[in-house]
């Protein structure tokens, strides 16, 4: 088991970033019931303490933004609105970079341009992951931040 620290896009975003993926494209697509942010990866074990130290932390209004790629394989969406400070805060390394993994196996098929409503995350959530099952283990609200 392996755990993480993510935000989790609100439905109405997962549906129109859903809407404009080609899934006739012959790639890994990840199901997008399990579309996150990851704030940081914590291995085999959680710090609960520092997760619960999130709390009441500040967070920007987002917007799903944009498409890339890790390793020309892994595609991704990029996250409009700084996050850094949250992740750093949860315990993320200096390549940290917001996104949501959308599929494996990626060799540069072209993108839509994309941008999702706004959205202010209202908590951050502690995941266990194993054999590709998520399981929220904790949750914390954060505050809304007036930067952008």
């Amino acid at each position: 088991m392996r755990f993480f620290t993510a935000l989790f896009p609100p439905r109405n975003v997962v549906d129109e970033l859903d809407a404009v993926l080609d899934r006739s494209l012959d790639i890994g697509w990840t199901n997008s019931g399990k579309w996150h942010i990851t704030l940081c990866f914590h291995g085999e074990s959680a710090d609960e303490e520092r997760f619960r130290a999130l709390a009441g932390h500040p967070v920007p209004q987002l917007r799903v933004k944009g498409f890339g790629d890790f390793r020309g394989t892994v595609l991704w969406a990029g996250i409009d609105g700084d996050l850094n400070g949250l992740a750093r805060a949860a315990g993320a390394d200096d390549n940290w970079k917001a996104h949501l993994t959308l599929a494996y196996g990626y060799r540069g098929q072209p993108m839509p341009a994309f941008e999702s409503s706004p959205w202010t995350p209202a908590e951050a959530v502690l995941v266990s992951s194993a054999d590709g099952v998520h399981s929220p283990v904790a949750r914390v609200g954060l505050r809304t931040s007036t930067r952008r």
